[in-house]
């Protein structure tokens, strides 16, 4: 009896595992992704929609031939091979990418191409994700007593390993292993576990399943064998050379002129160093950070910069400061300069290569620097410090991690930290002699942005604008005469700059083109925390530079309301009502179908709503990496908790539970001992009416699930207000918000196994009901990533956002509110 306990405990860890494996493997997936598509987030949001769109297949598929199979352990088992195998040729695909695509080097990759690629590469690994689902709970049928808790029980191990995996990817793995060196540890741990799942069988099984015996211990010996050649790899460092040797080839894709010296990933990014003609480049995620030396450049910035106001003394500088800009600086009468710069390896890599000059320039007594979110630092500095300059010099909001700086509210928190006549400057791409409607509308909402904080807003013309924001009109000034009075007073001697330049940079005419382009301009939208619009028009902006495929779908999108995505939803339901009573529907077919689509809205709303949280936190808090694991473990962690209820309340009105099945004396039954077994069971099953299946009447299961319903529209709705409130809150509200994400996945949990439940009662299969169930549950949360990240939130914000979460989970709610009226009047 313990031999064959512990074959189920080697069982169940694979399942735990599967959830650990496809989270590290999605992570691992959308680095590399990042790298490859230049940083930009957008790819995020596709990725997470294409591995969903996968796992659904993959569920759909598993659940029609998960009964056909005549020994599901070993269809199991090699669904798990498949999935070892696949990965690290994902890797491989993501890596040679550029090549396949043929895409010239610097050029971004077209939104389309992006999606196409990344659903040919990623599809097959998530689709044995989702295929994994259905069979592991025919595997484990009969465990929990109950088909509907054994679909929540593996539900709740799948979580678990989420779980784990989140927490050690984030904690453990990433700065410490490279990514195939990560594919490799857990390959062999999973091939090592099946060894030992497969010994405790073979020695356990009953002697129906001896006759078998030798196929058996080869399936063993299989594994064992794939166990050693990992091992070996590992140990040799073979598995280390390949990875360098495919990051030769990513580099040399997108910059072949360039030779690579280093490259590391860091907890926050992967970061290159490369050299050409004497000059070294610095690389985050594949996009271009800055250069060294390149004195003349930086030479300018710096000057044009420090000259914005007439006596700078304490400054604040937010990223991009090495290469010479901060020597630069300090040229000028500064007492304090604090440079923030949130990733320590980048500085820590580019320092081998700096020049000493530069080195010096860092250790500069005047100069500290803090390894910290930007946003974060800014408004824990409201308090304690004033700024007689603020310079952010990140890249352009593509993201909605870089968006957060350059919203009103980072805006106006900047402003808090300002001194008298301080001046807050920052810098967008731009095009040098003509704005067209994409680069306008772009630029235009930063300018008006800035505009709605601070009354004096100029903007220097160029391939990249300047921006220079106070509240005096006498302070940021484009006057060349002024600017140069300024710079010689101070004593400032550069051999890369003279006062003779600003003639150059300030041309008046070009000055006032760009003033008189933007100002021209109607309907410039405010960025906003919560309506993060510029990250949008910059996806306009991309399209456009990409080929413009996709310009006329992106500006109908950006001129449409909430009430576009609202009506057609309204519009299905008053169409599902209709086609129930004109056709007579059964209460069954409607119970199967309600179940299907409540499942599918409330995977749109787990996603979306996770989205929103994430977004929130780093606006909130600034982009701690290390808490956005953390509020993806608590996510999990509520998920796995929301399903345990369910299950509990599943397996309390059943007898038995899974204490009882572990400690039975009956021997475990797997293979043909297994399919008599529960065959038996599914007999004595039929014979019960659907009124008394699990001990529960259907119409106390509805009144739950009518309950989960309208508590997830009430959250939706509310979901605002309570964000609202936590971010005046601040420094005191973190562990509320962690409250708030752990309540979030609660709700996703609970419902997962009572709509499996509802729906086996009217379909009677576990491993259909499996896969439907879980299908249509990552269908949903396929749309809701894509949607709200992409178009959602930047488009309608976060409140209009929770108003489509709750309509969408509003007509789920109707659905279950007429099945129970007729099912009580029938």
């Amino acid at each position: 009896m313990i031999r064959e306990n512990r074959a189920w405990l080697f069982i169940l860890f694979s399942m735990v595992f599967v959830g650990c494996y496809a989270t590290i493997a999605q992570v691992l997936i959308i680095r590399e992704f990042l790298v490859v598509f230049f940083g930009s987030e957008l790819c995020i949001g596709i990725i997470l929609g294409t591995w969903l769109f996968g796992v659904a297949s993959g569920a759909a598929v598993g659940g029609r031939v998960a009964g056909r199979f005549k020994n599901q352990l070993s269809a199991f088992i090699i669904v798990l091979l498949l999935m070892c195998a696949i990965l690290p040729l994902e890797l491989v695909l993501i890596r040679v990418l550029r090549l396949i695509l043929n895409v010239p080097a610097g050029q971004y990759i077209p939104i389309l191409s992006l999606l196409l690629s990344s659903l040919c590469i990623i599809t097959p690994f998530s689709f044995t994700i989702g295929l994994i689902f259905p069979i592991g709970c025919k595997v484990i049928r009969g465990f929990t007593r109950d088909s509907a808790a054994d679909i929540g029980f593996v539900y709740i191990l799948e979580s678990i390993g989420s779980l784990i995996g989140g927490l050690l990817f984030t904690f453990v793995l990433i700065a410490r292993f490279q990514p195939f060196t990560i594919t490799l540890i857990f390959n062999s741990i999973l091939f090592l576990n099946l060894f030992l799942m497969l010994q405790f069988l073979d020695r356990g099984l009953s002697n129906k399943w001896k006759s078998s015996a030798l196929f058996v211990r080869a399936k063993s010996l299989t594994c064992l064998l794939l166990f050693l050649v990992t091992f070996i790899l590992l140990v040799s460092g073979v598995v280390n050379r390949v990875d360098n040797y495919l990051i030769n080839v990513r580099w040399s894709s997108s910059n072949p002129n360039i030779k690579l010296l280093e490259s590391i990933d860091s907890r926050y990014e992967n970061i290159v160093v490369g050299v050409r003609d004497d000059q070294y480049s610095v690389f985050g995620n594949g996009q271009f950070n800055f250069a060294f030396p390149d004195e003349y450049v930086n030479a300018q910035i710096a000057h044009l910069i420090m000259t914005q106001h007439p006596d700078p003394r304490r400054v604040l500088l937010i990223g991009g400061g090495m290469g010479g800009l901060i020597r630069e600086m300090l040229k000028h009468p500064i007492e304090e300069l604090d440079y923030i710069e949130l990733d320590p390896a980048l500085i820590e890599l580019a320092e081998k290569y700096l020049p000493p000059e530069e080195k010096e320039a860092l250790s500069d007594k005047r100069v500290n620097i803090f390894h910290v979110d930007g946003r974060y630092y800014v408004k824990r500095a409201k308090s304690k410090k004033k700024y007689d300059l603020i310079f952010v010099n990140i890249p352009d909001p593509s993201t909605a991690f870089l968006n957060r700086f350059y919203t009103v509210q980072f805006f106006q928190e900047g402003n808090d930290i300002l001194a008298n006549k301080g001046v807050f400057a920052i810098e967008i791409s731009s095009a040098v002699n003509y704005m067209g409607e994409e680069v306008g509308n772009y630029t235009g909402s930063i300018y008006q942005t800035l505009h709605s904080v601070f009354p004096h807003v100029i903007i220097s013309p160029g391939q990249t604008n300047y921006y220079f924001a106070s509240n005096s009109y006498d302070t940021a000034t484009f006057d060349i005469r002024t600017l140069t009075n300024r710079y010689v007073e101070r004593g400032v001697k550069s051999e890369f700059f003279s006062e003779y330049v600003f003639n150059t940079l300030l041309q008046p005419e070009m000055v006032k083109s760009v003033a008189d382009g933007i100002e021209r301009r109607k309907g410039l939208r405010v960025n906003t925390d919560a309506k993060p619009v510029t990250y949008f028009l910059n996806l306009m902006l991309w399209d456009k530079l990409t080929g413009d495929k996709l310009g006329g779908t992106l500006q109908w999108l950006k001129n449409s309301h909430v009430t576009t995505f609202l009506i057609p939803v309204l519009i299905l339901v008053v169409c599902r009502f209709v086609y129930v009573t004109l056709f007579s529907r059964s209460p069954d077919v409607q119970q199967r179908f309600n179940s299907i689509a409540a499942i599918a809205t409330t995977g749109f709303a787990g996603m979306a709503l996770e989205i929103i949280l994430i977004f929130a936190f780093q606006n909130i808090y600034g982009y701690v990496y290390e808490n956005i694991g953390l509020i993806i473990a608590v996510f999990m962690f509520g998920m796995a908790l929301g399903g345990g209820i369910s299950n509990r309340l599943i397996l309390r009105s059943t007898s038995g539970g899974i204490l009882n099945r572990l400690s039975s004396p009956r021997r475990v039954c797997l293979g043909h001992d297994l399919r008599r077994h529960f065959h038996a069971t599914k007999t004595q099953s039929h014979k019960k009416t659907s009124e008394e299946i699990g001990g529960q009447s259907e119409m106390e299961w509805i009144k739950i699930f009518i309950v989960l319903e309208s508590i997830i529209v009430v959250y939706a709705c509310i979901m605002p207000f309570v964000l609202n409130q936590l971010s005046s809150l601040f420094s005191d509200s973190e562990y509320l918000f962690m409250i708030l994400v752990a309540v979030t996945g609660v709700l996703v949990g609970l419902e997962f196994p009572i709509a499996g439940k509802l729906y086996l009662m009217r379909k009677g299969e576990l491993g259909t009901t499996a896969g439907t169930i879980d299908s249509a549950d990552h269908a949903g949360a396929f749309i809701g990533a894509l949607l709200t990240g992409v178009l959602f939130v930047p488009l309608f914000g976060i409140s209009g956002s929770c108003v489509i979460i709750a309509v969408l989970n509003l007509m789920s709610l109707l659905l279950f509110i007429h099945l129970y009226y007729q099912r009580e009047h029938p």
